[in-house]
């Protein structure tokens, strides 16, 4: 386990984790800002994941950061995060909770449901971190059901769905009782 006056707290890893997440998911940020605050974060095999994306590497993470910053517009709404450190106190991974706000309609913001996970190890004794992965986790359902329109099908669908399997669910259970009645069986 680490041990070192100057190293940094849960509570501080979280402070310090909500403010790189409000800087690489606020499109607003000028890029001199992210060169000093979050480059130093980005460990050398850094890799990010998301349900499009598996790319490895801090030169190919920088030039995706950038590109989002230059291409698409969106911000990040927090709702919790949690630090989780590992048994040796060197590294761990911090998860937050929150929506992506892609603003890239006029007059529309496209709501996300995201999750990020990012796993981390420290360094300098503890005294900072290097991000070694980080994971994007939203799903297609959330994509679809956010387009103005084919959203109200697809959440009818989703009803209509939902009638389906509960009747099939009923079959099968009225099936299945009925051929075990009277074996002992359940």
């Amino acid at each position: 386990m680490l041990t070192n006056e100057k190293m940094l707290g849960v509570r501080e890893i979280e402070d310090r984790f909500t403010q790189l997440t409000l800087l690489m998911y606020d499109t607003s940020v000028p890029r001199r800002v992210l060169e000093e605050q979050v480059y130093p974060h980005l460990g050398p095999t850094i890799e990010f994941v998301d349900p499009w994306i598996l790319a490895r590497g801090r030169r190919k993470f920088i030039t995706g950061l950038r590109g989002f910053h230059c291409a698409i517009r969106f911000t990040f709404d927090i709702f919790q995060i949690n630090v989780q450190m590992n048994e040796q106190g060197n590294g761990g991974r911090v998860l937050v909770d929150g929506v992506m706000n892609l603003n890239q309609l006029v007059i529309y913001t496209y709501p996300l449901r995201t999750i990020l996970a990012y796993d981390f190890t420290m360094t300098k004794g503890g005294e900072s971190f290097q991000i070694t992965r980080l994971e994007e986790m939203w799903s297609y359902a959330d994509m679809i059901q956010n387009v103005p329109l084919l959203g109200k099908l697809y959440n009818a669908s989703r009803v209509v769905g939902g009638y389906f399997f509960t009747g099939l669910f009923w079959l099968a259970c009225a099936v299945r009782e009925r051929s075990f009645h009277g074996t002992g069986e359940a």
